[in-house]
């Protein structure tokens, strides 16, 4: 089987996982002491939808918790909002995260593709408005882009929510990776939030808990809630990761120490990679998409270091990877073994 997304360890033992974009920083202690200190609640059944978690996140954004959803990963809401809302004909744009693709396909709903040129650093641009038409049911769109790492315009953002709901679209805006960024309240969703908007959300990759699995989506209004909701188990979100979640909430000192690591890592990295003769985009998130030559992959396996194919994503042909940032030590590694696999 294609392996299509990264931080496949277990088949890759002894290998550094570039191929998962992950916070070097680990799991914050409150959040592991959170995590051990609920493992004898395990006897018992998670809490229904997610009623504790959902309370802070309300105090927390402003927003009220009959329009806020927990599911077991970002992905997982992804899935549920396909299946509650049966959309007929779906927007996804290209290169993006495959999985909103193959929820729109799984539901047997029509794909069009909206590319993002290679000339434009893979940026979403006016042109999408366009492609937002009245028959246009669904519209998922990635910022900062998975995996890209692009972030769309404020002012763009704002043309694209309020030509979706003139048309009737619900438009997901997928943010897993906003909390990387610099400026996370200016570029997201939030501000301009409308009833026909469904903002996701992920504590995986920040707070570094793959393993456990837990996201959230803000919705425009509450009856879009309430379908995600009942089209999803009752207990997708397990004991340990809504302990986590109440943990992280409060954790703003860690996100803004990620941040400033992650800026000042990302801009070496980009710039060892840039003066090697790649092409490398602009990224705001905490990976960077590159372009080497085919075959790179095994080459950097072979050096007990893992990379993201992202040729299926890109739809540009073969020698897209994608790379998370890591410890500085480890991106030396990297780099290194990056040199010698281009000039062997």
């Amino acid at each position: 089987m294609t392996e299509l997304h990264g931080g496949n360890i277990y088949d890759h033992p002894g290998c550094i996982d570039f191929s998962a974009s992950i916070n070097p920083f680990g799991m914050p202690e409150s959040v592991r002491k959170a995590v051990i200190d609920s493992i004898d609640g395990c006897v018992h059944y998670p809490q229904p939808n997610c009623r504790t978690v959902r309370k802070v996140l309300s105090e927390k954004e402003g927003i009220s918790e009959d329009r806020i959803v927990c599911g077991n990963g970002a992905d997982d809401l992804i899935f549920r909002i396909v299946h509650a809302l049966r959309p007929e004909r779906g927007l996804v744009c290209e290169p993006g995260f495959l999985e909103y693709r193959t929820a729109l396909h799984q539901e047997r709903c029509t794909v069009c593709d909206y590319s993002m040129k290679e000339e434009d650093d893979f940026r979403c641009t006016d042109s999408i408005l366009d492609c937002i038409r009245p028959d246009t049911d669904i519209c998922f769109i990635c910022t900062p882009n998975n995996p890209t790492g692009a972030l769309i315009e404020p002012d763009l953002l704002a043309f694209i929510a309020r030509r979706a709901f003139d048309n009737g679209t619900i438009l997901v805006c997928d943010e897993s990776f906003i909390d990387f960024t610099e400026r996370p309240d200016e570029y997201s969703l939030r501000r301009i939030l409308n009833e026909n908007c469904i903002i996701l959300r992920s504590l995986t990759k920040i707070f570094a808990i793959p393993g456990l699995r837990l996201g959230y989506a803000f919705c425009g209004n509450s009856k879009i809630a309430s379908a995600l909701e009942c089209s999803g188990q009752t207990w997708s979100v397990s004991v340990p990761a809504q302990a986590a979640a109440v943990a992280a909430v409060g954790e703003d000192e860690f996100i803004r120490r990620t941040v400033a690591f992650i800026s000042e890592e990302r801009e070496f990295l980009t710039a060892a990679m840039r003066g090697m003769g790649l092409k490398v985009p602009d990224s705001a998130a905490n990976f960077i998409l590159f372009r080497c030559k085919s075959g790179l992959a095994p080459l950097m396996e072979n050096k007990h270091i893992l990379i993201r194919r992202c040729d299926i994503e890109t739809g540009s042909g073969l020698g897209w990877y994608r790379i998370a940032v890591r410890t500085h030590e480890e991106n030396l590694m990297f780099l290194s073994a990056l040199e010698e696999c281009i000039n062997g």
